[in-house]
């Protein structure tokens, strides 16, 4: 008989508290949460992991609802969000996002995050979260320079960047929204996609990227030695985005608004 086989006769949860070993993830359902726009993730905490949308003015927080059955619902939310995952725990959720802009390649360990800050924050449970990993990606290849003196910072890799994140998050959880008020059991949704971008599209002149990049650092406290800002510079790249995964609703039919996550 194989571990699961036997949790399975034990009764579940009783035989993981029995045994002091995690529970494997809560059966093999989990519901995708796609994030893209002007979104700092942090991975800091050993308990959670925080989104925040920080104040930017023209921008805008959307949940698109995609239902098991159903029309889909789009809702415009802020405050404080959460998931909740009660009752159940996971192993140490696989976080794989090589393509996201660190705010490290920049200051290394120099810096303190302030995303508890943000105006509108969702705080999710490690052991709601199976993994992390990067959806889509840009077009074009970025670089960055340093806002006083303009030369490129030789410790960022130049790649395209992540443009939008997937959170597989565990079927059997709750996202409340709206300091609580709203609450979406994860076993109703096929998929969710969190969008924070300008109300308007960017506009075809200059790098919107560059533009709207400025909105991270107030949420960051530096040492002297690193206190200058950085600026995205584009390389150049496909003239087509690049889905990494064919067969999602996200990464077909989204907007493209040049805001891109990064990891504080």
């Amino acid at each position: 008989m194989n571990r699961r086989d036997f949790l399975t006769a034990m009764g579940g949860a009783t035989a993981v508290s029995m045994m002091n070993m995690p529970s494997v993830f809560a059966g093999s359902n989990t519901t995708s949460l796609y994030v893209k726009g002007l979104v700092m993730l942090s991975v800091s905490d050993p308990a959670v992991v925080r989104l925040g949308f920080p104040k930017a003015p023209g921008h805008k927080a959307t949940l698109e609802v995609v239902p098991q059955t159903g029309d889909r619902r789009v809702l415009a939310f802020k405050g404080q969000g959460q998931v909740e995952a009660n009752g159940f725990a996971l192993s140490e959720p696989s976080i794989k996002i090589p393509e996201l802009v660190s705010m490290k390649e920049f200051y290394g360990t120099t810096y303190h995050s302030r995303i508890e800050e943000c105006p509108t924050l969702i705080t999710i449970p490690r052991n709601a979260i199976k993994s992390i990993t990067t959806a889509t990606v840009s077009d074009a290849r970025y670089t960055f320079l340093r806002a006083d003196n303009g030369l490129e910072v030789t410790t960022f890799r130049p790649r395209q960047i992540a443009d939008t994140l997937k959170i597989d998050l565990s079927s059997a959880a709750v996202l409340k929204l709206e300091n609580g008020k709203v609450s979406i059991p994860l076993e109703t949704a096929r998929e969710l996609r969190a969008d924070y971008s300008p109300v308007e599209s960017a506009s075809n002149s200059g790098d919107a990227y560059a533009e709207h990049f400025r909105h991270y650092f107030m949420y960051l406290d530096r040492a002297a030695a690193a206190d200058f800002d950085v600026v995205p510079k584009k390389l150049g790249g496909s003239s087509a985005r690049t889905p990494r995964l064919g067969n999602n609703f996200a990464a077909a039919f989204w907007p493209y608004t040049f805001c891109y996550a990064v990891e504080l």
